[in-house]
């Protein structure tokens, strides 16, 4: 079999690049609006990590795409997906070895991985070490939810670039950058004073969280969890068990939990906790 190749990945391949990364990740793209959200997702890296970004083919169609951003220092797999539709060996590895080629010299990474075993093998055999995860989804029972911290505030366009010390110091590197893209979907940002903030995105869930200490995160997931309490769904995925603040509330608020997927991890990007990484952007 020869060996598979990637190339860069350009604004004309997000369209079948999309397509394929959301049959990978079981994702109805079939409406519009679905897919412009996920294809503007996958614009955000390739704007602002083009040499990240890259794509096999076969016989001139998209099967497999990976992104890779840098910030701060830390590398970041935004995105790994090959078609399930297509069976051949050698997609997924040559899209990893692509895309840490990317900040080569970078020693801190992070990615979030499903639970394809495929992919942990990748992640694992390329100097990442694997920590199991769980994930949360289902409705909250809005009689458990405590009352809000009166500190807690909502946190606009102007006010961002006060929480990157925060997630340098959890994780290494701001979330600053990609606020944007979660903003745009409809994403409402709380902050406690200077000690932590979270982003609760209808639809969907909690889509992160980073804080300096267990009270404060406590308070936030709380507050994410009240603000998107008539959600028929919530989800608060990749939570490490070191994230023991999370587990207790999840339980109080009686969204099931079960293990999902890892949090793969390269060198110290930082202590990682309290922290609800962001699938796409960690």
């Amino acid at each position: 079999m020869s060996r598979v190749a990637a190339r860069p990945m350009t604004d004309a391949d997000v369209s079948q690049a999309a397509l394929v990364s959301a049959a990978a990740f079981g994702v109805d793209i079939s409406e519009r609006r679905q897919r412009d959200s996920w294809e503007q997702r996958m614009r955000h890296p390739l704007i602002t990590d083009p040499a990240g970004a890259f794509v096999t083919e076969a016989a001139g169609v998209v099967i497999g795409v990976s992104q890779t951003i840098l910030r701060d220092g830390v590398w970041i797999l935004s995105l790994l997906a090959v078609s399930p539709s297509v069976s051949r060996g050698g997609d997924g590895r040559a899209l990893v070895d692509a895309a840490l080629s990317y900040g080569s010299r970078t020693q801190d990474g992070l990615i979030v991985s499903s639970n394809d075993p495929r992919a942990m093998r990748l992640y694992a055999s390329s100097g990442f070490r694997l920590q199991p995860t769980f994930r949360a989804a289902g409705p909250v029972d809005g009689s458990r939810i405590p009352e809000r911290d009166p500190r807690i505030t909502v946190v606009g366009a102007d006010g961002l670039e006060a929480l990157a010390p925060i997630s340098r110091a959890v994780r290494g590197a701001a979330h600053t950058p990609d606020f944007g893209v979660v903003l745009a979907r409809g994403a409402t940002i709380f902050a406690l004073e200077d000690r932590g903030w979270v982003a609760a995105l209808p639809g969907r869930g909690v889509w992160a969280l980073a804080a300096l200490d267990d009270r404060a995160a406590t308070a936030l997931l709380w507050c994410a969890l009240d603000h998107l309490r008539d959600e028929p769904e919530v989800v608060v995925g990749f939570l490490t068990a070191d994230q023991r603040w999370a587990l207790d509330v999840l339980l109080e608020a009686r969204i099931p939990f079960c293990a999902y997927g890892a949090l793969a991890v390269r060198g110290n990007p930082g202590p990682l906790r309290p922290y609800i990484p962001s699938p796409p952007f960690s």
